[in-house]
């Protein structure tokens, strides 16, 4: 093969490297299924833990208690018995009042592929109750206690077996995901909630009035997703072309990545319209993202690491947002008291009045208010010029950089976890020059648009001159709704 089908055949196999799923709640998160089925004299559990990579990674040392850096089926199957008793004791089964104690008749963990070559562990448990003797009906209530304060799907559902019929049943009697193997796609935004169910069962005839058990509507299942930056870590092996490739997509990813929605593009443009920045302000607005970007996936790997006990990432990423948006709300509250005034005349300065006699064409003088002023004896006015602040500059940059891309984060811990870790920061740093990249080339793009309005034609419109005082405003309405949003 020539060097030029080798680099073409190279960067086809990365492309193609980069398929790999991550997974469809995200990186973070925590998921959990029960299905319930009344049998004549038993109930039989089934109970599916689902761990996205980011909690798999830690737990991975407490899998492989060889040291060996593999896990194997006895490692993993032990590691499913011995986090049996303290699940459970947060799982609760509760017939007519009486609580059942929960069996496990068998427990088993296995590792599923995820992003960047990390993994998705899943530990399944099938457990039975035993029915109190002579009870042909009753009331079940099923509770589980397990990752209250971790994001995830939770699922319940309840079947019965030939002879007994269930009802009044507050959960479904089908399931949406397949045991956590698949994910509807118009319900991730909002997963499920599902972590305790009622219901009543009998082996004679149902009572008048009662609902029977129903099967949920049918949903399109979600096609997984594929998470390409966090890929670029697991080619097999790095040569030279195989790392400037991924340089190259690196960048272009991240490029891609500030054109999804958020990342600060509409505050970027807001903030330059009617300002008279350069590209050195736009360097410098880009150099900051960059550097924030890139820090930030590197503290929050840290805690995920090292401190998820006390901090979960994912609680974290709120408060980010939350810091953010107070940054670009301060922007916009001091951008647009300054503009406003500024359009509106309400200029602080000492009112003064003087000639030039230098050119009768260049005599000219100013009110006290410095706002008017006449060329030649032609009075007009000029919107006061809305200077760039480098102290605002770095505000913005901070705020565009400071909520770390999950997959940057995710392609960090594939690289630790693949004793990659030089590769990997130059990735994330080459990821976050093409955020960066992108939002400079945005504020480079406002920047020259706005100079369309210093044409004597247009400059003088009233309403041309209020373009910079709306800017203000959007800005400060963006930085509300993200405080808003991280709520929410």
């Amino acid at each position: 093969m020539n060097r030029k089908g080798f680099i073409i055949s190279t960067f086809f196999i990365l492309l193609i490297a980069m398929s790999a799923a991550g997974h469809p709640l995200g990186n973070f998160s925590i998921n959990q299924f029960a299905r319930i089925e009344v049998g004549s004299s038993q109930l039989n559990i089934r109970q599916v833990l689902d761990i996205a990579e980011i909690p798999t990674f830690k737990e991975l040392t407490a899998i492989d208690t060889n040291a060996d850096g593999k896990y194997s089926a006895e490692e993993l199957d032990a590691y499913a018995n011995r986090i049996s008793a303290q699940f459970f004791a947060n799982v609760e089964l509760v017939v007519d009042g009486q609580t059942l104690p929960l069996n496990v008749a068998h427990a088993r963990a296995e590792l599923r592929p995820g992003a960047g070559d990390l993994s998705i562990l899943r530990v399944i448990w099938d457990l039975t109750a035993e029915i109190p003797a002579g009870v042909t009906s009753g009331n079940v209530k099923y509770a589980n206690k397990n990752y209250t304060e971790r994001i995830g799907w939770n699922e319940v559902v309840v079947q019965s077996a030939s002879g007994t019929t269930v009802y009044d049943s507050t959960a479904y009697g089908s399931a949406v995901t397949d045991e956590l193997l698949t994910y509807p796609a118009d319900s991730l935004a909002s997963p499920l909630a599902e972590r305790s169910a009622a219901f009543s069962f009998t082996r004679d005839a149902i009572p008048a009035n009662a609902k029977l058990l129903q099967n949920r509507d049918g949903k399109v299942t979600a096609v997984v997703q594929k998470d390409s930056f966090a890929e670029l870590i697991s080619v097999r092996e790095i040569t030279p072309w195989v790392a400037f490739l991924g340089i190259l997509a690196a960048f272009g990813l991240g490029a891609f990545h500030a054109m999804s929605p958020g990342h600060g593009k509409t505050v970027v443009g807001a903030y330059l319209v009617g300002s008279k920045g350069t590209m050195k302000h736009a360097a410098f607005l880009g150099l900051t993202v960059t550097v924030t970007h890139t820090l930030g996936v590197f503290i929050l790997g840290l805690i995920t690491l090292f401190a998820s006990n006390y901090i979960l990432p994912e609680r974290l990423i709120p408060a980010l947002s939350f810091i953010s948006g107070v940054l670009v709300l301060i922007i916009g509250l001091n951008l647009f008291k300054n503009r406003l005034f500024a359009w509106m005349g309400w200029r602080v300065g000492s009112g003064h009045q003087h000639d030039h006699a230098e050119d009768a064409q260049n005599t000219h003088d100013h009110t006290a208010d410095g706002h008017t002023h006449s060329h030649g004896g032609a009075e007009h006015t000029h919107l006061p010029p809305a200077q760039v602040s480098w102290r605002s500059l770095l505000a913005l940059g901070i705020s565009g950089g400071l909520l770390p891309c999950p997959s940057a984060l995710v392609l960090m811990l594939a690289a630790i976890s693949a004793n990659r870790v030089g590769y990997g920061l130059i990735l994330t740093l080459v990821f976050s020059f093409g955020l960066a990249a992108t939002l400079t080339g945005f504020g480079l793009a406002f920047l020259y648009m706005g100079r369309i309005f210093d044409r004597p034609s247009l400059s003088e419109s009233r309403w041309i001159k209020a373009l910079p005082v709306f800017s203000a405003f959007v800005i400060t309405c963006l930085g509300a709704a993200i405080c808003y949003t991280s709520f929410a």
